[in-house]
């Protein structure tokens, strides 16, 4: 075997390797977080209560297809959470439900593995309510943002890491794998 032959040789599963880590990193950035301010005047079609509001962050991992919700509301008399599929100013079908006493009492998650990869893709196609006896069309509603990078500052250019330290050391191990592979073949080479 020519050295120059060797060098292909190795150094074609090095750069798959890379290629394959490489194309991994939007797959790996699966799960987002979007927050929703929540108002009565921002139900649609029928009056909420305008003397209720609260908060929502809700959770959705595509990989695992858990939607996680955590509410903080003055509501009294909660009698349904949900997560609908619809855009702003419109009505749609629920896509997820939540325990209505997890309201001011911590993280509550469902599995819905259609609507966690739909709501991670965009939050902003969803929202979320709170539903009473006094209003069966929804007390509070608000409309899913997704949430901002964090270690970023606005206006920076810059742009988010979505890795993890795992991603990292993948890459760090097949930059160095390319190094070695070029070192021997050049070694090769040389003889």
């Amino acid at each position: 075997m020519t050295p120059k032959a060797v060098v292909t040789a190795l150094a074609a599963p090095v750069l798959l390797a890379a290629a394959l880590v490489l194309s991994a990193g939007p797959a790996l950035a699966e799960s987002t977080s979007s927050s929703a301010t929540l108002s009565g005047s921002s139900e649609v079609g029928s009056p909420g209560d305008t003397k209720a509001g609260g908060s929502v962050t809700v959770t959705a991992d595509a990989a695992s297809g858990q939607v996680c919700a955590t509410v903080t509301s003055d509501m009294k008399g909660a009698a349904a959470m949900h997560v609908h599929q619809g855009a702003a100013g419109a009505n749609g079908p629920v896509v997820a439900t939540f325990d209505a006493k997890k309201i001011n009492a911590g993280t509550d998650c469902v599995t819905a593995k259609s609507a966690a990869a739909q709501i991670a893709a965009d939050p902003s196609g969803f929202y979320f309510n709170i539903h009473t006896a006094d209003f069966p069309g929804g007390a509070v509603r608000g409309q899913l943002a997704a949430a901002a990078p964090t270690g970023v500052a606005a206006g920076s250019g810059g742009q988010a890491a979505t890795g993890s330290g795992n991603e990292i050391a993948l890459i760090l191990i097949v930059v160095a794998g390319a190094g070695l592979v070029g070192a021997a073949g050049w070694r090769l080479s040389r003889r």
